[in-house]
């Protein structure tokens, strides 16, 4: 599996009118897979969703929630997780 940081709600900042997952996973693609299905395996919770004054308030708290995230998830107890079969 690979790591990733998600969000899971209204996204106030962008008015959404219905609630959203957002999985941003924590490496390069070489193309958008926009539309594909994905399998996702939420292990912890970093922090509510929250509104935020600017884009560049938000990028900053996304930024720093991938910096918690990229931490967190070398922990060994969720090399489980990374591997099951279901997510493969």
């Amino acid at each position: 599996g690979m790591e990733m940081v998600m969000s899971i709600g209204w996204n106030p900042f962008f008015q959404n009118k219905q609630k959203t997952i957002e999985a941003h996973i924590l490496r390069e693609f070489a193309e958008d897979f926009y539309g594909a299905t994905l399998k996702l395996c939420v292990v912890g919770y970093i922090r509510a969703e929250a509104n935020f004054n600017s884009l560049d308030e938000l990028k900053q708290a996304i930024a720093n929630d991938i910096r918690i995230a990229s931490t967190a998830l070398k922990h060994p107890a969720f090399l489980p997780c990374k591997q099951h079969k279901l997510l493969s």
